[in-house]
């Protein structure tokens, strides 16, 4: 198993696991590589039995199998984990985490990520608030940014995998202080663009287009009475 083949595995458990439809397109652009490199890797993976290519009318659906499914969960289990070791012991910033346990992740085994777990506190979330697998459930419990109305008030349950990879938007989002638990009090929805204006509860105004917005996940709050 290539490093490369089981980033592609844990890409597309990610986004199964938010119940996102997996197609090639989707994974190039939440991998940030090309068309045709991710044709090649989904032909790999098919041939050696971890995904399966369901054709859906003009395009193929991506599901994994048994074993890809195994593979896929322990690869996010081992990011996460690094990650929000990266985050609470050595004080990185969450850009930072994300990209330097894609770098960690091949020197750890199963004992010391046990280990690391146990002594980390054993968290059930990511700094992000994604669930670490084995341990954490994925909540559905809520909507994505995206579908809220002016005057909606929301607390932020996760920023999901696909945003975690838009480095550009999670330095955003830490900017403005939008993280987990955040809460969000929803100012306008651009009617043309769909774009969010929300303003935290430190009374920071942030702005998010509508494509980022559709990879936040929030949990509807009660408005305060006036």
């Amino acid at each position: 198993m290539t490093r490369g083949a089981e980033h592609y595995l844990q890409a597309i458990y990610a986004l199964t696991a938010e119940r996102r439809t997996v197609i090639g397109a989707r994974l190039a652009q939440h991998l940030r590589v090309s068309a045709p490199s991710v044709t090649q890797a989904l032909k790999r993976l098919e041939r050696d039995g971890l995904v399966v290519l369901v054709a859906k009318g003009d395009r193929k659906e991506v599901h994994l199998t048994a074993a890809g499914h195994r593979i896929g969960e322990a690869s996010t289990r081992r990011h996460r984990l690094i990650e929000t070791w990266l985050v609470s012991s050595l004080k990185l910033r969450s850009t930072e985490a994300h990209e330097a346990a894609e770098r960690l992740e091949g020197g750890f085994n199963e004992l010391l990520l046990t280990r690391l777990f146990d002594a980390i506190g054993r968290p059930f979330t990511c700094p992000h608030g994604n669930p670490i697998p084995g341990w954490g459930r994925i909540d559905h419990d809520g909507v994505y940014l995206d579908t809220v109305a002016a005057g909606d008030v929301v607390a932020v349950g996760r920023i999901t995998e696909e945003a975690e990879a838009d480095l550009d938007l999670l330095a955003y989002l830490e900017r403005h202080g939008v993280f987990p638990r955040t809460r969000l009090e929803i100012v306008a929805v651009d009617r043309l663009s769909g774009a969010v204006t929300a303003r935290t509860g430190t009374g920071v105004e942030v702005r998010i287009e509508k494509r980022s917005a559709a990879l936040i996940f929030v949990r509807p709050m009660l408005a305060p009475t006036a």
